[in-house]
Order: structure tokens, then sequence, then C-alpha cells
């Protein structure tokens, strides 16, 4: 009732997107923060009094080239990564592995940010209309129960919330179409004098400094966040992925460069000057469309739009986890695809995380802006860096406009990210500083542990060889009698063959005979793996698949247990389960511990027998040693 039924494994492509829901799920971000880049850029640009305006459109044309050298950068990434992740993947491919940490850390803050500055700012702007908001209480918890909203949509699956949100989004674009269009003709046939306000000083062109000019292009750069998105989320997209994704890419950052150039022009034009509850985009729909329905329609589809850009982390931040849960980068089980066919553990993480900073900083949409875009901007760099290495590198044809291109793009945004870093370091950005180091070290602790759990699990030569010897030994003992008279069956759920697996077998065939290897199906791509290395190694213990279409192991091993034992009349039928014992306790964090629910689950089962066959890395290497 709640989240929707179960969705099949056969029914993911079904599950996907095209372009048109693309831009909602994927672009909402992007497409928001162009109505209040202009601010941003005015903001700085009216320090230098009225003069400023004559640079606004300058500012404006030097973030749009920044958006075309971006687009192209991430156009490559998405032909040459169909498995997404745009700056993790070309990091870890090209940068290394520390670059990559770095990636998934920056990309990370700007996600988390995003849903928590999108939400604030969408409900400070309602405080306007609905004043009992204004309360900092109140605003807190009417944040809380907006990306209480976004995280149950995206549980529901992407096709849901892409229809749900689609309308609103669509229609926000063409108000803002229709805005620019209406403007433009409207000075160009009736011309316009603006009035300077008076309290902008006129001043000479030296008073507009290249640092001003600068932090202008820094704040500005606000306009692009979100759009490393789609490339991160190839996989969402239905057949052929990339092409899909490219389109998508391409509408958006031409949605934005018109945006953006449009609303800077007219807002020059009509010398704007934006406020506290009064943006430019509010101002200039006043003055174009005046007290009407355009103006209304304008207004709304804005403060929801607000809203909706939180809905491109909850695309894009479960997908960046589940791609570096399969490095080994972040916990295993933000790859498993939920009941939905999306990354439910990744949604769930992201709704706490946020809801977490909504509390910490009052829900004040100033004290999370300034460390807002720094982490886009950042992956923007490791991606262009990459890219132009690889294409160093390879030297292909025409590589040279390729790395001309790239790295123009890497270079042009780390020095807009330096730019950002230092205006903004005492305004909170110094915290930046601080939790990204935190992040990587994270990161890397977790793959560390992995990569040691891997050394300790992997089936060796001598391994193989002892165990095969140990089935020997018992089928010699056993060679007078005959399998029939052993009532007893012992049944092991395995996930992948590795010693803590032979360990159990060796029990198990140690007891009886009649043993039964089951793995549980929610990936056929791991399930054909393990049945070739079941072949490859000789594996004498039948070994049988349960398919898991919805993806529950626990709940289909459990009816593969019933139908079992309704089939069968052992006197007794015993689960054997192999159990990874980590070295440190809170490396238990890093498993979903399956085994252990299996095991609870059993235990509720009055004629099925379990037991635990632990594996300890260290005293069951000095053992085998």
């Amino acid at each position: 009732m709640i989240f929707g039924h179960p969705l099949a494994t056969q029914y993911a492509e079904h599950s996907k997107l095209g372009v048109l829901g693309g831009i909602p799920i994927f672009g909402s971000d992007l497409i928001s923060s162009e109505g209040y880049a202009p601010d941003e850029i005015l903001y700085i640009l009216l320090l230098a009094g009225s003069l400023g305006y004559a640079y606004m459109m300058k500012v404006s044309i030097v973030i749009v080239v920044l958006l075309a050298s971006i687009f192209l950068v991430y156009r490559k990434a998405i032909q040459k990564y169909p498995q997404g992740g745009g700056s993790y993947t070309i990091a870890h491919a090209h940068l290394g592995e520390t670059a990559s940490f770095i990636a998934g850390a920056a990309l990370s803050v700007d996600y988390i940010l995003t849903v928590a500055v999108s939400v604030s700012s969408a409900i400070e702007n309602l405080t306007g209309i609905i004043p009992w908001l204004a309360a900092t209480p109140h605003k807190v918890a009417a944040d809380i129960l907006v990306i209480m909203f976004m995280a149950w949509i995206n549980l529901r699956g992407l096709k849901e919330s892409a229809r749900l949100f689609a309308i609103p989004v669509y229609l926000y674009i063409v108000s803002l179409l229709v805005l620019i269009g209406t403007g433009l003709v409207e000075i160009l046939i009736y011309g316009v004098t603006p009035q300077v306000p008076q309290h902008l000083v006129q001043t000479n062109a030296s008073s507009v400094t290249w640092f001003i000019f600068a932090r202008a292009i820094a704040g500005g750069t606000t306009a692009l966040t979100g759009i490393e998105a789609v490339s991160n989320g190839v996989t969402a997209f239905k057949a052929p992925a990339q092409k899909r994704a490219i389109s998508t890419l391409f509408t958006l950052s031409l949605l934005v460069a018109i945006g953006l150039l449009g609303l800077s022009f007219l807002a020059s034009a009509y010398h704007i000057v934006p406020g506290q509850g009064n943006t430019t985009l509010n101002q200039l729909g006043w003055i174009v469309f005046g007290n009407t329905l355009p103006y209304y329609t304008l207004m709304v589809t804005a403060a929801a739009i607000l809203v909706i850009a939180a809905n491109t982390p909850f695309a894009g931040f479960p997908i960046l986890l589940s791609l570096m849960a399969r490095d080994g980068s972040a916990p295993r089980y933000f790859k498993n695809l939920g009941d939905r066919l999306v990354y439910s553990v990744g949604i769930w993480t992201l709704f706490f995380i946020s809801i977490f900073l909504i509390v910490i900083f009052h829900g004040d949409t100033h004290m999370m802006l300034p460390l807002y875009a720094i982490g886009v901007l950042l992956s923007f760099s490791l991606t262009g860096t990459g890219l132009a290495l690889h294409a160093w590198k390879e030297r292909a044809k025409n590589w040279m406009s390729d790395f001309a291109i790239f790295a123009f793009g890497g270079a042009l945004s780390f020095l807009v990210f330096l730019v950002f870093i230092i205006t903004k370091f005492t305004q909170g950005a110094w915290i930046i500083l601080i939790v990204m180091p935190l992040l990587v070290l994270l990161f890397r602790g977790i793959k560390s542990v992995y990569r040691g759990e891997i050394h300790n699990l992997n089936v060796t030569p001598e391994a193989l060889a002892d165990f095969q010897k140990h089935v020997a030994i018992v089928k010699r003992r056993r060679a007078h009698a005959e399998i029939s008279e052993y009532r007893n069956k012992i049944i092991i759920p395995v996930y992948d063959l590795n010693l803590m697996v032979l360990k159990a077998f060796k029990y198990a065939y140690s007891l009886t005979p009649q043993v039964l290897a089951v793995h549980v199906a929610s990936d056929p791509e791991r399930a054909s793996k393990l049945l070739k290395h079941w072949s490859e190694n000789h594996i004498e213990i039948p070994l049988q698949i349960v398919d898991s279409p919805y993806r529950a192991l626990v709940h289909d091993f459990l009816l593969f247990l019933n139908k079992f034992e309704s089939k069968t009349n052992y006197d007794t039928i015993t689960v054997v389960i192999p159990e990874y014992v980590p070295e440190k306790i809170w490396h238990n964090l890093l498993h979903n511990q399956t085994g252990q629910l299996m095991k609870l689950m059993i235990l509720l089962k009055k004629s099925v027998l379990v037991t635990s066959v632990p594996y300890h890395p260290q005293t069951d290497a000095i053992k085998k040693s």
C-alpha cells in the first residue's frame, strides 16, 4: 500500500526512463539552479555599483562556455562508460584510487547538500504566503516532511517519480521560455529605460576588478549544479541507454544556457537588484507578465521545482553508491536493488543524512549555501583532468581537440573551485575541507577491509586440494555404506565459492554425504559466475540455483526450504550457514547480516535445524598452514 508491489528483475528494462522522463528525474536540480544563478552573480557584481550590470552578460557567457566544455566532457564520459558513475568512474580509471575517493566524496557532499538546500530554500520561499512557516521549529518540521515525501516517491520507483514531477517541471520550463521570449520582444520593440537604483553608486571601469569578476563567475556556477547526475545514472535509461542519456544531457545543457543568458540579459537591461524574498526571477516575472496568470504560474512552478530539485540527488546518489559498492569503496549492500528496482538503501541513507543536516543548520539556507556547488566543481575538474590524461595517453584520431576540450574544462573548473573555497572559506566552506578528507579516509578504510577479506577468503590451490583430499578420505570411510542409509540432509546457502564455504562443506560432508548447496539467484550474472567456478574447481557437492525474481534472498530460501521439506522424508534437515567473523567488531557494519536474519527465521521452524560454521580469518589461516 505504501511502496507499491515488488517488481521482478525481468521488469527492469520496462521501469527505466526515456529522454522525457530523464529530464524531470535527472534535470530538476539543474533547471531550478538557473533560476537563482543570476541573483548570485548580481550580488557580487553590484558591489562595484551600477557598472556591474555591464559585466552581467560577460560573466554569464563565461559560465555558458564552461557549461559547453562540461557537456562535451560528460558526453565523452557517457560514451566511454555505459555503467555510469561520471566523475567517480573516470577518476578511478585514469587518475587512481585516491582521486576516485575524492570524486566520490565530492559528489556525495554535493548530492546531500542539494537535498538540504533545495528543500529549505523552497520552504523559505513559502514563508511570504504562509507566515507560520517562518518560525524555526515549524520550518524544520516542514523541511523534514518534504524530504520524507521525496524519499517515499523515489522508493516507489524512478518511473513513478518521473510521472509525478513531469508536469510541474515542464510547466516551469515553458513559463521560463515564455518569460524570456516576451521580455526580449518587448525590449526589441518598445525599448527600455531602466532607472538606476539610488543606492548604487556610479563607478568607473576599473571598479570591477578581476577578483570581483572571478567571484561572480564562481557564484554563477550554481547554475551548473546537478549536470553530473545524467552521467552518473546512465543505467537508469532505456536501451540504447547511452544515446538517451546524451540526448537528455544535451537538452538540459541547452535549456540552462538559454535560461541563464536570457535571464541575465533581462536582469541587466532592467537593472534588477535582487533582495531577500524578491528574487530576480520574481521581479522579471512581475515586469514582463504583470499581475496575470502567467506570472503566478511561473512563480508557483518555480517554488515547486525547488522542491523537485531534491529529486535529482535521490536518483543520482544511490546509483553512485552502488558503483562504489561494486568497487568495494562503500558497504556492499548499497549495490542491492530494492523491491521497486531502485537502490533503496542509498535512498534511505540520503534521507537520514539530509534530515540530520536540516536539524543541525536549523533549515537555514544561507548557512548551507556556501557549501553548495563546491563538490560539483571539484568533480568537474577531476572528470576533465581524467579524460584529458586518457586522451594524451591514447592519442587516438582527433585526440588533440579532445585533449584541449577536456583540459580546458578541468582547469577552468578547478580555478573556479579555488575561487569558491577562498571567497566562501569564512562563510562555512572550511567545513568541506574537513568533511571531504574524512570521507576519503572512510572510503579508503572500507576498501582496505574488503580487500583484506577477499584475500582471506580466496580459494587457493592448496585449500582446494585439502578439500578434495578430505572428501576422498570420507568417501573411503563410507565405501561399504549405502547413501540411502543416511537419513539426515544438510543444506548450505552459498553466495560464492570461497574458503568460508569450503570449511562449511568439510564440516557437513563429515556428518553425511547428503549435502546440497543452494544459491538464491537475485543476480543472474552472479549465478552464472558461481556455476562456472563450481565446474572449474570440480566441486562434487551438488549446487541448486533458486530463482529470486524479486531479489528477496531470505524469503526465497525459506520458500525453497518449505518445498524441499514437503517433498522429502529425511529424519532431519539441517541448514548450515557459513559465517565470516571479522577481525574487528565495527567491520560487521560493512555486511548486511543476511546470515543472521536467515538463522533467526529458520529457528522459528520446528522441523528444521540450523547451525553456523564460523570462519575466523587469522585462526583458520594458521590451521591451513
